[in-house]
């Protein structure tokens, strides 16, 4: 392999990575969006433990769509 197709190669995996990122990224937030919604059609409906359950996903998903970030971060680092 040449130094021009090892380059053409990372940069086609970074390209690649970075649309999944973006990808999960969205995921996460419908999935929090509809955690977050069911939490208030829940609570309307009185039923505490699905709501409790919601908001839990909720809070999974807000730790994970951070998660993601960091990693993007990190992986902004590596490329430069």
């Amino acid at each position: 392999m040449t130094d021009k197709t090892v380059t053409e190669f990372a940069e086609a995996e970074a390209a690649k990575t970075q649309d999944a990122i973006k990808d999960l990224e969205r995921i996460e937030e419908e999935v929090m969006a509809e955690a977050e919604a069911s939490v208030d059609d829940f609570d309307a409906m009185k039923d505490e433990g699905k709501a409790a359950a919601a908001a839990e996903t909720a809070f999974t998903f807000d730790n994970a769509e951070i998660e993601t970030e960091m990693l993007e971060g990190e992986l902004e680092e590596d490329a430069q």
